[in-house]
This record gives C-alpha cells, structure tokens and sequence, in this order.
C-alpha cells in the first residue's frame, strides 16, 4: 500500500514470503529487479535466508537489497550489511512516514 502512493516508472511484483521470492528470482533470467526489498520477518523463509540465498547465487548476488525491518537492534542491523544488504531500513512509525522512505530509497541512484 505504501507504494501505491509514489509515482514510479517501474514494475511492481509482491511476494507472499521467502520462499516465494526466492523461486520468483530463480524463474527470472533476464528480467531480474533493480532493487528487492527483504522484510527480516517474512514467513517461511525469513529476510536473512533470502538474502544468504541470493548473495551465494551467482546470477542474483549483484542485486541491489533493501533489508525492511521493525528492528532496530544493532546485531541485525550489522548481520544483514555482512550479509550483503546494500541499505537498511528500519520501518517508521507512521504510514506517511513509510512512504518517504521508500520513495527516498526507490529513488535512489544505484
């Protein structure tokens, strides 16, 4: 929903879960995203398996992530950029909030 509220000139593909998104990536060899957004909390296979996945897949492991958390805890913060995270984002408070962030980050010049 945050999403629907900023003006982009892409492609929108939502995924249920881990595992979902890392079979979507799988099926994609020539279409792969600019940039994946990875929630640390989805179900069945949660942001920091997606993203072991992803950084040891050789097709995949140069996409840019954006790690979407509720955490602020430090040691997740600095497990996910040794994992290979490109940005961390901690999710705000607020849902217009929400939507500046992802529009500062989706804007980005990568």
């Amino acid at each position: 929903d945050a999403l629907d509220g900023i003006e982009l000139n892409t492609q929108l593909h939502l995924l249920e879960n881990g595992k979902s998104c890392i079979e979507y990536l799988n099926s994609e060899t020539e279409n792969l995203p600019d940039l994946i957004f990875l929630d640390l909390n989805m179900p069945i296979m949660n942001g920091f398996e997606c993203l072991d996945i992803i950084r040891s897949t050789p097709h995949l492991k140069n996409l840019m992530i954006a790690i979407y958390s509720t955490s602020s805890a430090e040691r997740d913060i600095e497990e996910t950029f040794k994992k290979g995270a490109n940005i961390y984002i901690k999710k705000p408070s607020s849902f217009n909030e929400l939507k500046k962030s992802l529009k500062q980050v989706v804007k980005m010049n990568w």
